[in-house]
């Protein structure tokens, strides 16, 4: 079997009618890929194909926990990921700036369904993905916090008042003025 092609509907002998498809993803899917976020996952995705004269609507529910590494301290962690998605796929050979709609060349004969659900699933990571609080790995930590430059809190006592007013943009004085 090719790589990835249970991923591929062929949708030229699909009646005009919705059509459901069921597939468990797991950490081979994300292997497939050249880079992905996602080291492992224990997902479901169940895709509705409603299938029309001129375009197919699909529908991906997909739920289930990801892992991927924490921001902090580099150790993979779990999180758990629910979305549900629609594209649009129109039959045609016009170009579309709407990345809800992809265009299927007339002589095309199936769709690959890998990509979107990479999507759909990769977007519902936090943009800050960290362990909750107590639970990264002290080691790597307490590692990661000899290499780090931390202003001590003497310098800072050092500093004045008046210090702190000369690096203030003579604009901002004026300003203050107003209050």
């Amino acid at each position: 079997m090719k790589k990835g092609s249970e991923y591929k509907i062929t949708f030229t002998g699909l009646k005009d009618e919705i059509h459901h498809f069921n597939y468990k993803i797991g950490k081979p899917f994300f292997e497939l890929l050249d880079y992905s976020d996602i080291s492992d996952a224990d997902l479901e995705v169940k895709l509705t194909l409603d299938k029309r004269e001129t375009m197919m609507v699909a529908e991906f529910d997909i739920s289930g926990t990801v892992v991927t590494t924490c921001d902090r301290c580099t150790d993979d962690m779990e999180l758990y990921i629910a979305t549900v998605d629609e594209l649009i796929y129109k039959f045609g050979e016009a170009d579309l700036d709407d990345e809800k709609i992809v265009m299927i060349h007339p002589n095309d004969i199936s769709i690959n369904i890998q990509h979107p659900i990479y999507e759909f699933a990769a977007l519902q990571l936090p943009s800050k993905r960290v362990h909750p609080e107590g639970e990264c790995n002290l080691e790597m930590l307490n590692a990661l916090d000899q290499y780090l430059m931390v202003e001590s809190d003497s310098a800072s006592d050092n500093r004045s008042d008046e210090d702190d007013e000369e690096d203030v943009d003579p604009r901002w004085n004026e300003l203050k003025k107003l209050k």
